[in-house]
């Protein structure tokens, strides 16, 4: 964000925050039992955290707010914006990551 701001980068940073590895989680619960070890974190207000950059910062609480969001950030030209998503657990990527492939 330091970066960003200093060479006044338009960029638009998404950040779904589900307050752990997510991920790491899920495997943990499907592989080993539910026996869960430093999966969870303590995030920071990114919404403040950017603001104290002099970034602009939103938080989005629906996929409505997300559209809305990211339409005004796309639309700044002198400095990034940071968008906060808070979510649950998603579901496991896996099955679209390893699908095999058509050929034809």
């Amino acid at each position: 964000m330091a970066t960003a701001m200093h060479h006044r980068i338009p960029l638009a940073v998404v950040v779904f925050k589900d307050d752990g590895f997510g991920n790491v989680r899920r495997i943990q619960e499907e592989r080993y039992g539910n026996r869960l070890i430093a999966c969870d974190l303590i995030n920071p207000d990114f919404v403040r955290f950017a603001e104290s950059f002099g970034a602009a910062a939103e938080r989005a609480r629906s996929p409505k707010e997300l559209r809305a969001a990211l339409n005004r950030a796309l639309k700044r030209r002198d400095h990034p914006t940071l968008i906060e998503v808070p979510v649950g657990p998603f579901p496991s990527p896996w099955e679209f990551i390893n699908m095999p492939r058509v050929r034809g």
